[in-house]
C-alpha cells in the first residue's frame, strides 16, 4: 500500500507548486505539459489498481477511475493532434484534461486514508 501513497505523493510534489522549491522545473511547453499528462494518467491507473487490491476502493469505483483515465488518454491524444493546426485549442484541451487528472488524483488520495 505504501506504493500507492508513494505514487500519489510524488505526483503531488512534482505537479504542484512545490516543483520550483525542489529545484525541479515546472512543465512550461506544450510538449512538457503533455508528457506530464500522460505520466500522470499512467500513475493514476497504477494507484487505482493498488487501492483496489487493498480494498480501499470498490470494483465499481476502480472501473470508473479506469474509464476516466481511458477518456483522459483520448483527450491527451486529441490535444497532441491539434497542436500544430490549432495551438490554442490544443492548449485548452490539455488544460481541461490536466484538471480532470488532478481531480482523479485528489479522489484517490482521499481513498488512501
Amino acid at each position: 500500500m505504501n506504493h500507492a501513497r508513494t505514487y500519489l505523493s510524488l505526483l503531488a510534489m512534482l505537479l504542484i507548486v512545490g516543483c520550483e522549491t525542489l529545484g525541479i522545473a515546472k512543465p512550461e511547453t506544450f510538449k512538457e505539459k503533455l508528457a506530464v499528462g500522460y505520466t500522470t494518467n499512467t500513475a493514476i491507473r497504477q494507484a487505482a489498481t493498488k487501492l483496489l487490491e487493498a480494498k480501499k476502493i470498490t470494483a465499481d469505483e476502480g472501473a470508473q477511475v479506469l474509464a476516466q483515465t481511458d477518456n483522459a488518454r483520448v483527450g491527451l491524444d486529441i490535444a497532441r493532434s491539434l497542436e500544430k493546426a490549432n495551438p490554442t485549442a490544443a492548449d485548452a484541451k490539455l488544460t481541461s484534461i490536466r484538471t480532470a487528472l488532478t481531480a482523479l488524483q485528489t479522489y484517490l488520495a482521499s481513498r488512501e486514508k
